[in-house]
């Protein structure tokens, strides 16, 4: 029989006026059954109407007694009352009315007026009293074909293969499998979002590991834990030359320069995509035409060059027109051709630029010259001798090879634009997620969804515009410093000179005041300087030292300062410089000056990991927020925040917490000023940069605008794969504490002008100290300022309780015979002159350095390696001042770990080494 949840036809019948059988009751015993019916039981029902069916044990029942419960409520049903023979089983049975048989015997045919749906019901007898009643079967439901999952599938590959099998069962017809279908664009865009999902089910544990972490942002923040700055790409940089034809002044911040045809544009010229250059120092340019082209002096000679290494040149300066000042940065560059004189064959790179540090005024009186002696840095060397004058041509004329440039503009990559506006939330829950004043045109993205408290604010905006320049700072603090440092340990010698000058000229009231605040005005006073300024003049430098004890160990202690990295102010300490030595003295400590921002050289040689997102934010309030690194050493009331780059190139920033960083005051509108463009694609070559582009302004009078030496320093963000591998062992690369005698060594030899250092830990009784020899680059004995550098330098990094000594290395000068058979075709004095230079090649300082042995053999192979030597042989091999040594026996002569062998096989220095040349034969 079926069996329906929804039994709609029981309802029909009773409207229909149909009969049935409603329930079945039963009595405790079981001898009982109470049926209703749906209307009226009819009256002449007797024990033969009813059929008791089924039963398992107890079978065969039958009914004895018809007792009828009529209801005198025409809206109630009646029941029967059935007695029978005897109680059933637990069993279902079947109770059935039915017309009775002919016999007496109940029959089948349903009883008249009784839907047949309805003329039987299923009954049990009892409970299943204290036992678990059997349960009813029924029909299971279908089975349906189980999908098959793969649970391995994790990411975009997978993802999409598993589709496309899924899709070859359900849709065996369709077979396209190009990219362009629309079927397969589907399937790509769900295996996309499916490795999304994917990912942020996973997200916490796969970014908690360096090995793991898929995101930028959060392999940039694993690797700061051990120290490893990631760097997020760097900007190109290139000194721009500026020819015009009239003195004029480039206003500050209306200016760039761009990769354009074109000499002066507008800013509606830029079209395309050209490459933008910013000026790196936001300051006005004069331009002076004298500075256009500028002539080196050679003092009336020819065929002149400037060797590699030189740091000084002379200019031709007849007008006084230049106004070159310590600081101004000069670029020479290689005209022509030698002996052609042809532009086609210059070398292009024989171009280098220079930061002067000294200007001096001077003249050539035989023939009437006006000149200006000016010098440069040592790490602004010439890298190659250049070549200033030659004879050459086509008519054999005297040419002039190369020239100077100024007008020289230090240019960055990278575009500024219009100010990027952001709304900042505000949290509280009674008020829009944006301010309706806000500007920045943010609308309702932000609006919280009704019924849902808002969630905490996170100002961490991002950028719209992409790619983010990442600028160096530009001078470098530690530059500065180092560049305060040596000017301060110069005061001294430049106050001498100016008194001197002083002496030996008519003192004006400016000179009269200099003095007295220089040695104080009751010495002054006594000395008469007014009336006996000659002799007055000699007493005080005569006495100079004394008289300035006090300054001149105050100003030590500055020099300390600036040499451990300490940026020094026109504000604090150039006011006491001014009270001390003169108020002329006190104005150049500016930090701001063009002299203190270091090397032409590491201009253009910027750190990747020192660059930041070059972005100022300024708040509601007018408040200027600049970028950091990170926001660890940023206090709460310090307005710092953090550039970080994501995956797409979008640059967010993150403002600090109230205790790493000052947190953004919520609720307005925050303003980015930004510039865009970084990476390798600033790397343009020579003469790229061709135009510049004036804002709001127009300056007339410019002839030309070039890059004589092309862009470098652009770098791409550092791939994560690659920070994966180093983070790790930066812990092992970085040096950041003197331990060891090897420790301070390293740390020594990191200096550019040091060839190589070595290091001991002696003890002298009561703790250690640490003596570190220096071996320079290019001379044998080291000069003052690079002890004083190295011994400021090591001393951030030693380990306490040790002290520092540092000192030149311990020169071992030698004595060397060696014997030379000379063929008989050659010349013996052309031998001995090849041979000298041969051997003088092999001893020089910079071949030799600390603990290198001296062998025989290599003497030898030396000697007779030149041209006309037939046999060659060390007969002498010792030490100058010290015992006997067994290094002919042995073919080595060893030097200690702070020694360095000497041997300048100069006559009038005997003491540096000698060496004597035993010749025989030749002619």
């Amino acid at each position: 029989m079926i069996g329906c949840a929804d039994e709609r036809r029981r309802a029909d019948v009773r409207v229909a006026g149909g009969n049935g059988i409603d329930s079945v009751g039963v009595s405790d015993d079981g001898r009982s059954l109470t049926v209703g019916f749906f209307g009226k039981a009819p009256e002449d029902l007797v024990p033969a109407n009813f059929r008791i069916d089924g039963g398992r044990r107890v079978t065969g029942i039958a009914v004895v007694a018809v007792e009828l419960w009529a209801s005198d409520d025409p809206d109630l049903a009646d029941a029967v009352r059935l007695t029978v023979d005897r109680a059933g089983d637990l069993s279902s049975y079947r109770l059935s009315i039915v017309e009775s048989g002919p016999i007496g015997k109940p029959g089948t045919r349903p009883y008249p007026g009784f839907d047949p749906r309805y003329s039987s019901v299923d009954f049990t007898f009892g409970s299943c009293g204290d036992v678990d009643c059997a349960p009813v079967e029924e029909s299971a439901p279908p089975v349906e074909a189980a999908v098959e999952i793969d649970y391995l599938s994790k990411d975009y590959a997978s993802f999409r293969q598993l589709l496309l099998d899924r899709l070859k069962l359900t849709m065996p017809s369709w077979t396209e499998r190009h990219v362009p279908d629309v079927g397969i664009m589907l399937t790509e865009l769900l295996a996309y979002e499916g490795d999304r999902l994917s990912y942020q089910q996973d997200a916490v544990a796969t970014e908690a590991y360096l090995d793991t972490a898929r995101l930028r942002v959060s392999v940039r923040r694993h690797a700061r834990l051990v120290d490893y700055p990631m760097h997020d790409g760097c900007s190109a940089r290139a000194w721009v030359c500026i020819e015009a034809d009239e003195e004029v002044p480039l206003p500050k911040g209306t200016f760039r320069f761009s990769t354009l045809p074109g000499i002066s544009l507008k800013e509606s010229d830029l079209r395309g995509a050209p490459e933008v250059f910013e000026p790196v120092h936001d300051e006005e340019v004069r331009l002076i035409p004298a500075r256009n082209r500028i002539s080196l002096w050679t003092w009336g000679d020819q065929d002149c060059c400037l060797p590699a290494g030189a740091t000084s040149a002379t200019l031709v300066d007849s007008d006084r027109a230049l106004g070159l000042a310590a600081g101004d940065v000069l670029l020479f560059e290689e005209l022509i051709g030698v002996p052609s004189g042809l532009a086609a064959d210059a070398d292009h790179t024989h171009r280098q630029a220079v930061r002067l540090t000294s200007v001096i005024e001077t003249e050539d009186k035989l023939y009437q010259q006006k000149l200006l002696d000016v010098t440069w840095a040592r790490e602004d060397a010439l890298t190659f001798p250049l070549c200033v004058n030659a004879r050459g041509g086509p008519e054999c004329v005297e040419l002039e090879v190369c020239v100077a440039r100024g007008n020289v503009v230090l240019v960055e990559h990278g575009q500024r634009i219009d100010p990027e506006c952001h709304c900042v939330p505000d949290p509280a829950p009674d008020e829009p997620q944006c301010p309706r004043d806000c500007g920045c045109g943010c609308g309702g993205e932000t609006e919280p969804e009704p019924g849902y408290p808002p969630l905490p604010v996170v100002v961490q905006p991002q950028l719209r515009h992409q790619p983010v320049t990442q600028s160096v700072p530009f001078p470098d603090p530690a530059d500065i410093a180092a560049a305060q440092a040596r000017w301060l340990a110069g005061l001294p010698g430049r106050i001498r000179a100016r008194l001197t000058k002083l002496w030996r000229s008519e003192l004006s009231e400016e000179d009269i005041k200099f003095v007295t605040v220089l040695f104080g005005a009751k010495l002054v006073k006594k000395l008469d300087l007014r009336e006996h300024p000659r002799r007055a003049l000699r007493y005080l430098l005569a006495c100079f030292d004394d008289l300035l004890e006090t300054k001149l160990e105050r100003l030590k202690d500055l020099v300390r300062q600036a040499r451990a990295g300490y940026v020094l102010t026109a504000k604090n300490e150039g006011w006491e410089i001014g009270q001390s030595w003169g108020a002329d003295e006190g104005s150049k400590l500016d930090e701001r000056r063009e002299a203190f921002r270091g090397p032409a050289s590491l201009a253009t040689r910027p750190d990747p990991r020192a660059a930041l997102p070059a972005v100022t934010v300024t708040d509601r309030n007018h408040g200027i927020w600049l970028p950091q690194r990170d926001l660890l050493e940023s206090g709460p009331a310090d307005r710092h925040f953090v550039g970080e780059v994501t995956d797409t190139g979008a640059t967010v920033l993150r403002f600090g917490d109230g205790r790493n960083g000052a947190k953004f005051p919520l609720s307005g509108e925050l303003t980015a000023a930004l510039r865009v463009g970084t990476g390798l694609a600033g790397n343009v070559g020579r003469e790229a940069i061709s135009s510049i582009i004036f804002d709001r302004t127009d300056v007339p009078g410019i002839r030309s605008v070039r890059n004589p030496l092309p862009a470098v320093g652009g770098v791409d963000p550092e791939p994560v794969s690659e920070v994966r591998l180093r983070a790790p062992q930066e812990v092992r690369r970085r040096l950041l504490r003197a331990i060891t005698a090897d420790d301070y060594a390293t740390l020594a030899g990191a200096s550019p002008s040091v060839q190589r250092a070595a290091g001991d830990l002696r003890w002298t009784g009561s703790w250690y100290e640490a003596q570190v020899a220096i071996d320079p680059l290019g001379t044998e004995v080291a000069p003052t300022w690079l002890l004083d550098e190295t011994r400021a330098g090591l001393y951030r990094y030693r380990r306490i309780g040790h002290d520092l000594s540092v000192f030149t290395a311990t020169l071992v000068p030698l004595d060397l015979t060696v014997h030379v058979e000379v063929l008989p075709d050659h010349i013996a004095g052309h031998v001995r002159t090849a041979l000298r230079r041969a051997l003088g090649a092999f001893f020089q300082p910079d071949r030799l350095t600390f603990g290198t042995p001296i062998r025989v053999g290599q003497i030898v192979a030396t000697a007779a390696a030149v041209p006309g030597v037939r046999h060659a042989e060390v007969t002498r091999l010792e030490r100058l001042f010290g015992p006997p040594g067994t290094a002919l026996a042995t073919g080595v002569l060893p030097i200690g770990p702070l020694e360095v062998a000497q041997l300048d096989d100069d006559p009038s220095r005997p003491e540096n080494g000698q060496l004597t040349l035993d010749l025989a034969g030749g002619r």
